[in-house]
């Protein structure tokens, strides 16, 4: 398994915080500075860091990226860490410069499937030691996406209102709140899908889910993914008619038992062209981010598109 070089040759990484992430402005940008610097150089790394504003936060990536350090840490949210994705594969760096995630945002989901530690000096420790491994991604219009594009009612309700910040707990009851208030009531899409095989599915739909590879059956409200870079990505399609059965469908999914719903289509494939009839224009949420896209929308798998810092490689791997 690839790895970084021993603790005692020298390793370079470059830091890269937004410092508008939820966690850096509640804890304080100084303090989290302090807090990675200090776990980064008991583990023997040679640091540079940046902590820089939102506005600021692409020009420091791509300066990052054009150096020649061994990896570059990203601090942030889903969004920030795929656009540092998409830098490193614009300039070739993909296979000699690793990715590492600090989860600084407030779902941290590519952090999560990573396996970080959400605590923040512990995931800064980790990234000494953990090993480095290929991960897939989703390319959409130039752009790498690790995690997660979400079609339909819920990426066009954020464009409509305030975005909830602070504790994921909060965010994420506020989140099932309002998809239950206007699920049901959002007027469906005719979508095609199309696959790299000519295959198509026609649906009606008020919500359909492209996930980068596949998420586990199991218990909580966050989806566990079950590889990075099992060569495929997965579309679930909701087909569900009443409020009733999107709560039935919520609840399955807490329980670990979504993917017995009958009212879900679910597809796997690497390549996929969605149109939607009467649309010219989706509002898309792309791992956190959302924007209005042309249709058609083509999607492909760009497999071990990136080198990634993964604690859960080190568990999963076999013994012996």
């Amino acid at each position: 398994m690839p790895a970084f070089p021993p603790s005692s040759s020298s390793r370079r990484f470059v830091v890269v915080l937004n410092e508008e992430s939820g966690t850096v402005v509640r804890l304080g940008k100084e303090a989290v500075v302090e807090a990675v610097t200090d776990a980064f150089r008991e583990g023997g790394i040679e640091l540079e860091m940046h902590a820089v504003k939102a506005q600021n936060l692409q020009q420091c990536l791509e300066q990052a990226v054009a150096g020649d350090a061994d990896a570059l840490i990203v601090g942030g949210g889903d969004g920030t860490v795929a656009s540092a994705a998409t830098l490193l594969a614009a300039r070739g760096k993909t296979k000699t410069m690793a990715m590492g995630v600090l989860p600084l945002g407030t779902f941290n989901l590519a952090a999560r499937d990573l396996g970080m530690p959400l605590d923040l000096e512990e995931a800064a420790r980790v990234l000494t030691t953990a090993p480095v491994v290929p991960m897939d991604a989703m390319e959409l219009n130039g752009r790498l996406y690790l995690c997660l594009m979400v079609l339909g009612f819920y990426p066009a309700l954020k464009m409509a209102r305030p975005e909830h910040h602070g504790w994921w707990l909060v965010r994420a009851f506020h989140t099932l709140r309002d998809s239950l208030r206007h699920a049901a009531t959002f007027p469906k899409l005719d979508l095609a899908l199309v696959q790299e095989d000519g295959r198509m599915l026609q649906c009606r739909t008020r919500v359909a889910l492209i996930t980068n590879n596949d998420y586990a059956e199991v218990f909580g409200v966050l989806p566990q993914r079950t590889s990075l870079d099992a060569g495929h990505f997965t579309v679930y399609v909701s087909t569900h008619r009443t409020r009733l059965g999107l709560l039935r469908s919520f609840f399955a999914y807490l329980l670990g038992r979504w993917k017995q719903d009958r009212e879900v289509t679910r597809l796997q494939t690497t390549e996929l062209e969605i149109h939607a009839r009467r649309k010219r224009t989706l509002p898309v949420m792309m791992d956190g981010e959302v924007e209005r896209l042309a249709l058609p929308l083509r999607i492909t798998l760009r497999p071990g598109a990136l080198q990634v810092i993964a604690p859960r490689a080190a568990e999963e791997k076999p013994a012996g």
